[in-house]
């Protein structure tokens, strides 16, 4: 989340008594987190090395996480780093995100997500920069967003007070938007948290557009609550890691 810049460093592994590669679950999701990571680049929610992503192995509880300064158009399975809860490496071919205690925060906050993507793009950003909550304007994105998206004040990231915030502010929330600073997407799954992500961008978007020709009708708030209420209960019906496949 601070851009992750820096050019990743290479870390000594530190293999568990288990092994990361002990669990095929655990290597499939690292494949997995790699090629959402690519999807995400390739969409425009990420920009360069900047933004990260992370996945809850609901068997072992292991955290697969993107490392910091990654070439996201190259990122393979082996390059996504393994931590547990406390964020132990288990193994590591590079350091792990700078962003990681936001995400062990959210992990430790949130039973129900198995998921964190921080983005940077562009439109939920603009609304980070002038710190105005993002309404609901859509009733595609009112299914898995909600409500208003609330902004979160800057703090400097990579740190666990940075990460205490942003589960504050988050709450049951699927996203938030982190002032000067991008935003952030949470599910059970890879393939919701993504779609939550475009859900916030295609909002802000549209509602930024909406200002520019004139006064953007907001959807009613109880109309927000059955639309989410309705998209809860669909997916709440199907086993999560069968989603989006």
């Amino acid at each position: 989340m601070s851009g992750e810049t820096t050019a990743p460093r290479v870390t000594k592994r530190r293999q568990s008594a288990a092994g990361a590669d002990a669990s095929p679950r655990v290597s499939a999701l690292r494949a997995e987190v790699a090629r959402y990571a690519r999807k995400a680049q390739a969409s425009g929610l990420t920009r360069a090395t900047q933004g990260n992503l992370s996945a809850r192995d609901p068997s072992s509880g292991l955290i697969c996480i993107t490392p910091s300064g990654a070439d996201y158009d190259t990122l393979g399975a082996s390059d996504i780093a393994v931590l547990t809860l406390d964020g132990s490496v288990v193994e590591a071919r590079w350091r792990p995100s700078v962003e990681t205690p936001v995400h062990l925060e959210l992990y430790r906050r949130r039973p129900d997500v198995g998921c964190v993507l921080h983005t940077h793009s562009l439109y939920a950003t603009v609304f980070g920069v002038l710190y105005e909550p993002v309404p609901m304007v859509l009733a595609e994105s009112a299914y898995c967003l909600g409500g208003e998206i609330p902004i979160v004040p800057y703090v400097e990231s990579g740190t666990p007070e940075f990460g205490a915030l942003v589960a504050d502010y988050l709450g049951q929330r699927s996203a938030v938007i982190l002032g000067n600073h991008g935003a952030l997407a949470v599910g059970r799954t890879l393939a919701l948290a993504y779609s939550v992500a475009h859900a916030l961008e295609d909002t802000a978007h549209v509602y930024w557009l909406a200002k520019q020709a004139g006064e953007p009708r907001v959807l009613p708030e109880s109309a927000s609550q059955r639309l989410h209420a309705s998209w809860l209960q669909s997916y709440g019906q199907r086993r999560g890691d069968d989603v989006g496949k």
